[in-house]
């Protein structure tokens, strides 16, 4: 198929998809995340990939996360959220945790919301030093739902993992090594080379036993996945929801909201 906000290319073994809207620092509307799973499918079926790599275009974000105008126009009712919650975004993370192959995210730059949130699915993790992580739901009026209260307790401990989802910190490429977010951190006009050398490793080894070993690891993240339909449903109440709503349209506003104003008994302020 034709894509148009990402590119789909196999070579020597390697599907490599890159979500490629840089002018909007490869944020994640409707359509991406529809021909993300459309490029994970064959890619997962394909018997002569036996890597898939997910990076971003440019050297300014891997993914800025949610469209935020995408969002503000469309993510309007419950309905509109469910669907895009259950028939996009979790399709996508369903492929990529099902699929035989290891997926590996090499992150160019920012990873920011649903864009660091996609790293959390992904087998390796390989990122240049300049890139940065940050779970930024309760900046924007909400949570980050989509494997990030899921898996960040595996990947990094319970305690870490409730300081970033709390605290919505933008995190150093430095201390994602340290924190066990990423495998490797390499300088960024490395990045590419050090993907394909960790790709190149991956087939140099048994696509079978990659395949088995895949499924060994698969139920420990599974059984950390079960509480995820469950908050995607409450996410999608709360996307069509007052504060969201406003945090998206301050955002787009170049605005930020002093969320005390929202607590009983706190005077705070609105968008400035």
């Amino acid at each position: 198929m034709g894509y148009t906000d990402l590119c789909y290319d196999v070579t020597a073994g390697v599907a490599t998809i890159t979500i490629s809207r840089p002018e909007r620092r490869n944020a994640l509307r409707t359509e991406t995340y529809a021909e993300l799973a459309a490029a994970l499918e064959p890619a997962g079926t394909d018997d002569q990939v036996g890597v898939v790599v997910i990076t971003g275009a440019g050297d300014r974000a891997f993914s800025a996360g949610g469209d935020l105008e995408m969002a503000r126009e469309t993510l309007t009712t419950i309905p509109a959220a469910r669907t895009h919650s259950f028939q996009r975004m979790l399709r996508v993370s369903t492929l990529m945790t099902t699929m035989g192959a290891p997926v590996v995210c090499a992150v160019n730059g920012a990873a920011v919301g649903g864009g660091a949130e996609l790293t959390c699915f992904a087998d390796l993790v390989i990122a240049a030093d300049s890139a940065t992580f940050c779970y930024n739901g309760t900046k924007v009026g909400g949570c980050s739902w989509w494997g990030a209260p899921q898996l960040l307790p595996l990947i990094i401990g319970l305690r870490r993992a409730e300081e970033i989802l709390y605290l919505s910190p933008t995190i150093t490429a430095a201390q994602a090594l340290e924190y066990g977010l990423v495998n490797r951190v390499v300088p960024a006009a490395q990045l590419r080379a050090a993907t394909v050398e960790l790709a190149d490793q991956l087939l140099s080894l048994s696509a079978e036993g990659l395949r088995q070993t895949k499924a060994a690891l698969r139920p420990a993240r599974e059984l950390m996945l079960l509480s995820m339909s469950s908050v995607a449903e409450q996410n999608a109440s709360a996307v069509a929801g007052p504060d969201i709503q406003r945090a998206f349209q301050a955002f787009l506003d170049h605005k930020t909201i002093d969320w005390r104003g929202t607590r009983r008994g706190l005077s705070g302020r609105g968008p400035q």
